[in-house]
């Protein structure tokens, strides 16, 4: 899985690893630490997960088998980073990164590259170009999780594109990627970005784009790209999600009204504990 374009789009989501879970857990609490971060840290708790009540938005329709109490998340998603119809491609999305368990942490599984390999390198190649990260290490060794299957180093750096040394996850263990809402923050982010720095001719790109940059651009085309593209339309159909239903997914998603990082950070996170900024 190609890395090495982070600094263009952002927060880099993996693809695919396998999952080590022991049945689905959708909580707003963050478990131990699996990696050893954050041993001296109280446990991490956000807001709770949103409510039918907190989105405006049809939870029933075109969502499929969506967990009825993830749906609200990911509606929320889409209203807060004002891109609609990008809740049940998340949910989607999801469906193959973690089968909806937020604490999900990618391994090597399958037998394909292993995610730990992945953010060891993305840590590597990156460290000197970005702000410090304060569990650097400890992210490199984590691999990738949480709902979207995020690398770890590139979500705890989610927002430096546009906000530099103001990103919000510097300070934070990457277990905070446990956290439903933070995993949140770190895949609108990318989303936005993919939307605006790349050709994205349908939503199948998208998903591209979530396994490697590269796929939408040198790599356009490849096995690998229709590899790609093939499963993502194969898991939307076994969810139960209608990818044709513009009355929910608009067939061109539009990311020109994108609040910016901060405005996002609030909304979906709220604020971290002092110890975390």
């Amino acid at each position: 899985m190609s890395r090495n374009l982070w600094l263009t789009l952002g927060a880099t989501v993996g693809v695919g690893g396998a999952v080590f879970l022991a049945g689905r857990r959708a909580s707003a609490a963050s478990p131990g630490a699996s990696s050893g971060t954050a041993g001296n840290l109280p446990p991490i708790e956000l807001a709770p997960l949103p409510r039918a009540t907190d989105v405006s938005g049809d939870l029933q329709k075109n969502w499929g088998d969506t967990p009825l109490d993830l749906r609200p998340l990911f509606e929320l998603m889409a209203e807060v980073s004002k891109i609609p119809g990008t809740g049940r491609l998340f949910a989607t999305f999801a469906y193959r990164e973690s089968q909806f368990v937020t604490t999900a942490q990618n391994g090597n599984a399958t037998g394909e590259q292993d995610e730990r390999d992945s953010s060891r390198a993305a840590y590597r190649n990156q460290k000197d170009q970005n702000p410090p990260l304060k569990y650097g290490e400890q992210a490199a060794e984590f691999g990738s999780g949480g709902l979207f299957g995020l690398l770890a180093p590139y979500f705890l750096w989610t927002g430096v594109p546009e906000v530099g040394k103001r990103a919000p996850l510097l300070q934070a263990p990457p277990e905070l990627v446990f956290q439903p809402r933070a995993a949140a923050f770190g895949a609108v982010v990318y989303m936005q970005r993919l939307l605006t720095r790349y050709r994205i001719d349908d939503h199948a790109d998208l998903k591209a784009g979530w396994a490697s940059p590269s796929l939408l651009k040198g790599d356009r085309g490849s096995e690998k790209y229709h590899e790609v593209r093939a499963r993502f339309l194969d898991d939307a159909k076994a969810l139960g999600i209608d990818l044709t239903d513009t009355s929910t997914i608009p067939e061109k998603l539009d990311a020109s009204a994108w609040p910016g990082v901060p405005a996002v950070f609030k909304a979906l996170v709220g604020a971290l504990p002092k110890e975390l900024t």
